[in-house]
């Protein structure tokens, strides 16, 4: 609800900078502590409909010391879909830049698959309705495998989220899934 909320009333491109900020602080402080990590950052339709967002998360993270290949952009199906061109502009801006962008929530939306090959995204990120379904439902598995296996086809990483149990994690690496995020974590 909060983020159509902010898209709507002009302050999204003020939240999505305040979040940058704070998560740059964030990567900083665990690299002083030898913590080397990754995080995701998620991109609103707004923001990638601006031009200079490539620009302004390339600053802030050179104000914070912060190396871009610690940022990883997620976008989700939905917000690429609203205006595909413009989104395809910024993002291959944001990929020049070093940035490894991702699809959030893959599977949900409605991308057209011929699309999805020409974007200048690293990697695909499993919906976590289908990791949780993974140990119950035949169906969830074999759409999770069908996703891990298109990925790889596109020379993409694979992403699950919402990975919260041994079997699932299991699952997933059997199936060759690269990367996981989520409680079992």
């Amino acid at each position: 609800q909060f983020v159509p909320i902010a898209e709507q009333s002009g302050l999204m491109r003020q939240l999505t900078t305040l979040v940058i900020r704070k998560v740059a602080a964030q990567i900083r402080r665990w690299a002083q502590r030898g913590i080397d990590i990754k995080v995701s950052a998620n991109l609103s339709t707004i923001d990638l409909a601006d031009a200079a967002l490539p620009d302004r998360i390339t600053a802030i993270l050179r104000e914070h010391g912060v190396p871009v290949d610690r940022l990883q952009l997620e976008i989700t199906e939905s917000a690429l879909m609203t205006d595909a061109d413009g989104a395809n502009s910024v993002l291959e801006r944001l990929r020049a830049a070093g940035f490894r962008l991702s699809i959030d929530d893959f599977g949900t939306g409605y991308s057209s698959l011929s699309y999805l090959a020409r974007l200048p995204i690293q990697g695909l990120k499993i919906d976590q309705r289908f990791i949780h379904g993974i140990e119950r439902n035949r169906n969830d598995e074999t759409i999770t495998q069908a996703i891990i296996a298109l990925a790889h086809s596109l020379g993409l990483r694979c992403i699950a989220e919402g990975v919260e149990s041994r079997a699932q994690i299991d699952f997933l690496r059997r199936h060759g899934c690269e990367e996981a995020q989520g409680f079992l974590i």
